[in-house]
């Protein structure tokens, strides 16, 4: 074997690297996987319809007293907004777990798309738990040092 100039040994020529790479197989969930993930799916995708419909109503009723009385329901509003987004979110997630079971070789694909629907649902959740803790905490200081 030919040594390089210095002593050091040649390296090995780089072996035959594929043009494409082998497709990588996702992971396909068994039957009663698919069956929870069905029966989620579709628990879900109708509590998201409901959670749509009842802050539609809530919508509806905010503008039907502004209407009348000419004074704003913010906090009618402010809960039609939030229930909305979490049905919109939660139908989502439901639709996304239905494709799990209905697709195959993109289970984990529709898996993280339902998961990331949840993850804002509950990154709302928490950012509105941290604000309602901070009012709390005003309040509570407020109270205490007014006397």
């Amino acid at each position: 074997m030919a040594t390089a100039p210095g002593g050091a040994t040649p390296a090995p020529p780089p072996a035959h690297v594929p043009a494409h790479p082998p497709a990588r197989r996702e992971y396909e969930f068994s039957e009663p996987e698919n069956r929870i993930l069905r029966d989620l799916g579709s628990k879900m995708a109708f509590v998201g319809l409901f959670m749509v419909g009842i802050g539609l109503c809530f919508a509806v009723m905010a503008i039907q007293r502004w209407s009348r009385s000419q004074e704003m329901e913010v906090g009618f509003l402010f809960l039609a907004m939030l229930l909305t987004v979490f049905g919109v979110w939660t139908h989502r997630a439901g639709r996304d777990f239905r494709l799990v079971v209905d697709s195959e070789g993109h289970d984990v694909a529709h898996l993280m798309s339902a998961l990331s629907s949840l993850l804002n649902c509950y990154r709302l959740i928490y950012a509105l738990c941290l604000v309602g803790l901070v009012f709390a905490l005003i309040l509570l200081a407020a109270t205490n040092l007014g006397g």
